[in-house]
C-alpha cells in the first residue's frame, strides 16, 4: 500500500494591509495582525498578481487547491481558472 502525503501550508494575510501576505506552518508565527486566507483573498491575489500557489491551502473554508478547466462551445474555448476547496474544514 502507498501512502501519498500531500503539502498543505496556511496562508495569511494582514489584517491591516491586503498587500502584505506570508506563508507558514504555525499559526502562532503570524501574530495578531494577520488572518488565514479566504477563498475570495486567493482569486483576489491571482486576478492582482497573475500568480497562483502551486501548494495545497488552508483556507478559512477549509483546504484549497488551484483548479483549471478547459471547455470548449462549438470552435471556442473557455478555461475556468480558481482556487477550490478540496476538503472542508
Amino acid at each position: 500500500m502507498t501512502t501519498q502525503t500531500t503539502e498543505i501550508k496556511k496562508v495569511f494575510v494582514s489584517v491591516d494591509n491586503a498587500a502584505q501576505w506570508i506563508v507558514l506552518e504555525d499559526e502562532m508565527q503570524a501574530g495578531f495582525n494577520y488572518q488565514l486566507v479566504s477563498i475570495e483573498d486567493l482569486n483576489d491575489y491571482v486576478a492582482a498578481s497573475g500568480e497562483y500557489f502551486t501548494y495545497n491551502i488552508e483556507t478559512v473554508e477549509g483546504v484549497a487547491k488551484w483548479h483549471t478547466e478547459e471547455k470548449a462551445y462549438g470552435d471556442a474555448e473557455d478555461y475556468i481558472c480558481e482556487y477550490r476547496v478540496t476538503t472542508k474544514s
